[in-house]
């Protein structure tokens, strides 16, 4: 299939599954916090948070496996390619174990290592659980989710995904009206989301890649230590990361309140979502990186990257442009219960750094591509670390609060990708240091456009209601889009787009 169709669909089909998944946690988010009670609902955040430091023991031999195998295979060697893919599955299940007994004693101590409420004591403890057994079984079978990578058929994934999504809504509303409302509902739908997903991972496997199976006789502790050795880089990237936003609600749990997490938990579900779209779709341009790469066509990776930090400098930004044009009348009609100013403000903090870094997402994947990660992993841990001492000090000697949680990080991730990630960038390309620079300005002077409009259209058309928000945030839309066609683009970028606009049609 032409890469330019391939792309088409795979970006359509990751759109309406992620809108599709946005759209059920915008009815589910109000109805279970208004049953449950904001303070309980910070702990289904904070239980994911958990799941994401336990499952850094997994980053450094999985994060880099897809990469492998498909080289592998794209260079015609699937003795190779079985040898990674073996070896993995198998490491996999070693590490299941131990995680399992980590997560036996974290949740014996559960409540010495965060607040809980008396009320929802067992409640909290029971999400943790079942969400901790989803994370196993997903760590068990990672090795399964290469299929659609290598083969480049993303759209199989989001298929799966929308699917999953309506049965969680069902199943979780289906709990809450026949029993009494319970937080661990929420971790059962997800448990069951997950086994459905995996079980299709495993059937693509088979028939995306039949000459790829799991057998003892690959295994290959050298296949093993070569992962490792190579995504450990992936593995500090990710404790940076963690440093910089992972510990926000558990910061806010243990240095403020339970009702300070909930309130936080609540104003990163926007900023989460439009992180989410920056992630799918620099994941959907990776494949096309992976396979550039390895069949040695260097242009043509290099095109692929400047294209695609256009792309997503447009897509990417319309959201944050909408939150800050919309956000406040939208959270005071999404949460009527909360301080709707206090949200848009958390929430805009939060996701400031993602103006800069949505185009800057094609970068890291280059990084992982090239396999230069040393440096870009280090910065991102110095980051994380200076963001929780910044944390720690602004709340013990400020008033700022839960400000100084969702801001710090932010402004230390756009200085981040300001200084280093960007030059860093084009050398791994061998372009010159300020090659990538023009395409990470001209989003910023987009949002500043398009968001001056959008308030000055917004005092000119007074919010009354969901009909009227959902009106401007039209208008919001159609402004951002015919500045960010013209400011961004240019000619051969609108061409390119209408080319796969109009092969993901006859595809």
């Amino acid at each position: 299939m032409n890469k330019n169709r391939q792309l088409a669909i795979n970006m359509a089909a990751s759109f309406i599954a992620y809108f599709v998944s946005m759209g059920i946690n915008f009815f589910l988010s109000p109805y279970i916090v208004n049953h449950i009670g904001v303070d309980a609902y910070g702990f289904v955040g904070l239980a994911n948070n958990f799941i994401s430091y336990a499952s850094l023991i997994t980053i450094a031999l999985n994060s880099l496996a897809g990469r492998f195998v498909t080289v592998k295979i794209y260079e015609k060697d699937m003795e190779g390619a079985n040898r990674y893919f073996s070896s993995v599955f198998f490491a996999n299940a070693v590490i299941t174990a131990f995680m399992g007994i980590l997560a036996a004693v974290i949740l014996i101590y559960l409540e010495y290592l965060i607040q809980i409420p008396s009320s929802i004591f067992w409640d909290v403890k029971i999400l943790f659980a079942v969400l901790f057994a989803n994370c196993l079984i997903g760590t068990f079978t990672s090795v399964f989710t290469i299929a659609t990578f290598a083969t480049n058929k993303l759209y199989l994934n989001s298929m799966r995904q929308i699917e999953s999504n309506i049965i969680r809504a069902a199943l979780t509303v289906l709990l809450f009206v026949i029993f009494s409302p319970k937080i661990c509902y929420i971790g059962i739908t997800a448990l069951v989301m997950g086994v459905y997903v995996i079980i299709f991972n495993i059937y693509y496997t088979k028939k995306l890649l039949p000459g790829i199976r799991v057998s003892r006789k690959y295994f290959d502790f050298n296949a093993v230590w070569e992962l490792i050795r190579s995504g450990v880089w992936n593995l500090i990237t990710r404790l940076g990361q963690l440093l910089m936003d992972g510990l926000d609600l558990l910061i806010s749990n243990l240095f403020i309140s339970a009702t300070a997490m909930g309130v936080l938990s609540i104003a990163k579900m926007i900023p989460m979502a439009i992180a989410g779209i920056v992630g799918m779709l620099a994941n959907i341009f990776s494949p096309n990186f992976t396979i550039l790469y390895a069949e040695k066509k260097k242009d043509e990776l290099l095109a692929a990257v400047k294209q695609s930090m256009k792309i997503m400098g447009i897509i990417t930004n319309i959201p944050i442009i909408i939150l800050i044009v919309c956000g406040q009348e939208f959270f005071s009609l999404w949460q009527p219960t909360q301080d709707a100013e206090q949200l848009q403000i958390l929430s805009i903090l939060t996701c400031s750094g993602l103006i800069l870094s949505g185009g800057i997402n094609c970068i890291f994947n280059i990084f992982t591509v090239v396999n230069k990660l040393k440096m870009n992993s280090i910065t991102v841990c110095v980051c994380g670390l200076l963001n929780a001492v910044l944390v720690y000090i602004l709340l013990r000697s400020t008033n700022l609060g839960l400000y100084a949680v969702a801001g710090v990080s932010s402004i230390l991730a756009i200085i981040k990708n300001l200084i280093f990630i960007i030059p860093y960038g084009a050398f791994c390309l061998k372009e010159k240091w300020y090659a990538f620079y023009p395409a990470t300005i001209r989003p910023v002077i987009f949002v500043l456009c398009s968001s001056f409009l959008g308030c000055l259209i917004g005092r000119i058309t007074p919010f009354a209601g969901w009909l009227n928000l959902f009106f401007m945030g039209i208008v919001t839309v159609i402004v951002s889009v015919a500045i960010g066609w013209f400011v961004i683009l240019n000619k051969g970028d609108r061409k390119y787009i209408y080319s796969c606009i109009k092969k993901g049609r006859t595809a």
